[in-house]
């Protein structure tokens, strides 16, 4: 499945090296909340390998899948917050995205960097 893809660099510089040392603090101190987290990412992650490799028959099924996708962004950033990676420009950008209502979640290690956003078909 082709999806069109906005990426906006928040210019703000990350240390992935103390982001995971934080997921791991936040992991020993909350283990039983934090295993939940990374399973239901890790939920998330399998359902979207599905349905991007799931054939689209027509513009409706393509559209389908597009509304599944920006809930499971959604909530994959909703996890990602929880985890402590996101950050205050990557709110900021998903406030603006949200007006338009467009999906958005954070790349990579978090913590700035770059945003990715579904474009509607």
């Amino acid at each position: 499945m082709l999806l069109k893809m906005l990426i906006t660099n928040t210019k703000v510089g990350r240390n992935t090296k103390a982001l995971v040392a934080s997921v791991s603090e936040r992991k020993l101190r909350h283990p039983d909340a934090m295993t939940a987290v990374f399973t239901s990412v890790d939920s998330i992650s399998n359902k979207l390998a599905t349905i991007l490799e799931s054939p689209a028959v027509d513009e409706l099924a393509i559209t389908e899948k597009e509304v599944l996708l920006e809930s499971l962004m959604e909530m994959n950033q909703g996890l990602l917050q929880c985890m402590g990676v996101s950050h205050a420009s990557i709110e900021t950008v998903i406030r603006t995205t949200l007006k338009y209502k467009l999906s958005t979640k954070l790349t990579g290690a978090g913590g700035g960097g770059c945003v990715l956003t579904l474009l509607p078909t």
